[in-house]
């Protein structure tokens, strides 16, 4: 009976001493906010200026290193400094193109950014993001007299909701809004989370065995099984889903038509930009998983992106790209992509590079 009593006392102390180590380094050395800066305007959100911080993009994704430069733009440890002397290429996007559970390093705008030296690379995206926010930073950079060579906008599946029901733009005063504060409110959840804030290393440590048990299940049953599983989703699923059968929990009356709608008033005004400004606008499109798996036979994103683009700008398409290596590789899912997730993984964030110094002239 001793016996059990001091090992379950053992037990009981090596934990709390583990829980009482966790809380301390959590508010001390491990203390470190993301780069988001949500704080200073309720309807609308950017990264903060000169940060570095941590920033885990869902609880199975890896914690990764964040740093911004003086324009509150994500960049890689080592900065590159811009050279007035250089061509500026500026790149738009949301959280694929922001790069979410990758190093900057190892995003295609990390990519560009190392291995273009004779560019200057400014990466304008963030989580969330879309065209009318696009217009709205790139106008706000052309009125500081920083004006670019070339322009390369990632147009994103989750676009057309986003337009539709969370951004606004504001033609008569040029400004940008949120259409209500809930990234703000949730912010301020997180923020009160006391698991999350004060035991930092369990979470992640948990966080990391979650996403590889993940990872190798997907692995043991496509080799074994041949079956996989592709996750579908409520923003991304209309290239193969009616339209009248869209959750309408989220697609209100009529939201699919007016996102398209916006997308394309936006992309006029950037392509009048362009003309004005004298740059050349490149406009990438991109695949899910889901994309690849159940094909856009309903709605064609390809075409949709030709047409909003016709002879004013250069589409790019990586689709095909994409399918080739979809038929050559067994576990192209889990290659390109986070495991039950829409994102890139490294290896997928490559491809879209590889493909992208294909089809871009940046000589």
């Amino acid at each position: 009976m001793k016996k059990f009593y001091f090992i379950s006392f053992a037990i009981l102390s090596v934990l709390f001493t583990i829980f009482l180590t966790d809380f301390f380094l959590s508010n001390t050395f491990l203390k470190n906010n993301h780069c988001y800066d949500y704080e200073s305007n309720q309807y609308y959100y950017e990264l903060k200026k000169n940060c570095k911080g941590k920033y885990r993009f869902k609880n199975s994704f890896p914690l990764v290193k964040i740093y911004t430069d003086e324009n509150g733009l994500r960049v890689g440890k080592k900065k590159i400094l811009k050279n007035p002397n250089k061509p500026n290429i500026f790149i738009f996007g949301d959280s694929f193109t922001y790069g979410v559970g990758i190093e900057f390093e190892k995003t295609y705008a990390g990519l560009l950014a190392l291995n273009l030296p004779n560019y200057n690379i400014y990466n304008f995206a963030v989580g969330s993001y879309s065209p009318s926010v696009h217009f709205y930073k790139l106008k706000k950079a052309l009125e500081k007299n920083l004006i670019p060579k070339k322009v390369i906008i990632f147009l994103d599946l989750t676009d057309v909701i986003d337009e539709a029901t969370r951004w606004n733009y504001n033609f008569s005063n040029n400004t940008v809004s949120l259409s209500n504060n809930f990234v703000y409110k949730n912010n301020l959840e997180e923020k009160n989370d006391f698991k999350k804030q004060n035991f930092k290393i369990l979470t992640n440590l948990a966080s990391y065995i979650n996403y590889n048990i993940r990872f190798l299940k997907n692995k043991i049953k496509t080799e074994i099984n041949n079956e996989y599983k592709i996750k579908t989703s409520i923003q991304g699923n209309f290239t193969y889903t009616n339209v009248n059968k869209l959750d309408k929990r989220f697609w209100k009356e009529n939201s699919f038509e007016q996102g398209l709608k916006k997308i394309s008033i936006i992309f006029d005004k950037i392509n009048d930009l362009a003309k004005i400004h004298n740059f050349e606008t490149n406009l990438v499109i991109y695949p899910w998983a889901e994309t690849l798996e159940f094909g856009q036979n309903v709605f064609n994103w390809s075409n949709f992106a030709k047409s909003i683009c016709n002879d004013k700008c250069q589409t790019i398409d990586l689709i095909p790209d994409f399918i080739d290596y979809k038929n050559q590789n067994k576990f192209w899912s889990s290659d390109l992509y986070f495991i039950n997730d829409e994102h890139f993984n490294e290896k997928g964030a490559e491809l879209v590079y590889k493909t992208l110094i294909k089809k871009i002239n940046f000589n």
